[in-house]
């Protein structure tokens, strides 16, 4: 016999032997007390880690309340407000921007009529102006959705606020749409 042989033999006449010398409770009992210490070892590890996770929590929750406090003291409304306009390009960008989505456009084989433009300030923002862009396009939806996307994509202070589709005829091949872009700059410092 090999050893594979040799061992399975001695497992099986041990088993005989617990069963016969304390009968099929007897087994049953031991296997009872071998899960209950499995499960005993699992619950004591998973206490472990929960307590370390607890530990972890509240040095995470110091760390951001410090965090937190140190900031707002830093900065002023005021300043918190400047911060958030200089993230912001200024309006002389706007050229460069319509080259952006005309690229796009091109890339994603859109082709665009005569669109509508105007840049206004912002009302009670402190400093903002929107270049709304409204461009109408005579294309299929997939290519019309490939050009929104780029344009957003490369365009982080632009904004959708309308895609308006539209089918012409039930025969149409083309649909006509309507997009509506608003880039947000801030406005020129003398």
């Amino acid at each position: 016999m090999n050893r594979l042989n040799l061992a399975l033999h001695s497992l099986n006449r041990l088993a005989h032997w617990v069963q016969f010398r304390l009968g099929a409770a007897g087994v049953v009992g031991i296997g009872l007390l071998l899960a209950a210490a499995m499960g005993l070892a699992f619950a004591a590890r998973a206490h472990r880690e929960t307590e370390w996770l607890s530990s972890r929590t509240e040095q995470a929750r110091a760390r951001a309340a410090q965090t937190g406090a140190a900031r707002a003291e830093e900065h002023t409304p005021a300043e918190q407000l400047a911060r958030f306009q200089q993230w912001f390009p200024l309006a002389d960008q706007s050229t460069s921007d319509l080259r952006i989505i005309f690229t796009a456009a091109q890339s994603a084989h859109v082709e665009l009529a005569r669109g509508e433009y105007s840049l206004r300030p912002i009302d009670g923002s402190g400093g903002l102006e929107r270049f709304d862009v409204i461009l109408p396009v005579k294309e299929h939806y997939a290519p019309v959705k490939t050009f929104v996307a780029e344009v957003l994509n490369k365009l982080p202070h632009a904004s959708l606020d309308e895609l308006r589709v539209e089918r012409p005829g039930a025969a149409a091949e083309q649909l006509e749409s309507r997009v509506h872009f608003t880039l947000f700059y801030r406005e020129r410092t003398s």
